[in-house]
């Protein structure tokens, strides 16, 4: 799911596991913070309780989903 970003320069990403796709329900998880804490924190470089970082939701499965991704 791609992060949905805004012009301020703070970033969003939300992530649902849903097998019927994209819908219009709230997310099950969502990570927030300025775009850079964001992509560090998907690197794993920066901690999920880093300040400026927010988790709404179930946390539990934003952690599963960081130690099953790999970027780059």
């Amino acid at each position: 799911m791609p992060p949905t970003t805004r012009v301020s320069g703070s970033s969003s990403w939300a992530g649902r596991p849903s097998p019927g796709g994209a819908g219009t329900r709230q997310a099950t998880v969502a990570l927030r913070g300025p775009l850079t804490a964001v992509v560090l924190a998907f690197y794993r470089r920066l901690p999920l309780d880093s300040p400026g970082l927010e988790v709404f939701g179930e946390r539990e499965l934003l952690e599963f989903w960081l130690e099953r991704a790999t970027f780059g």
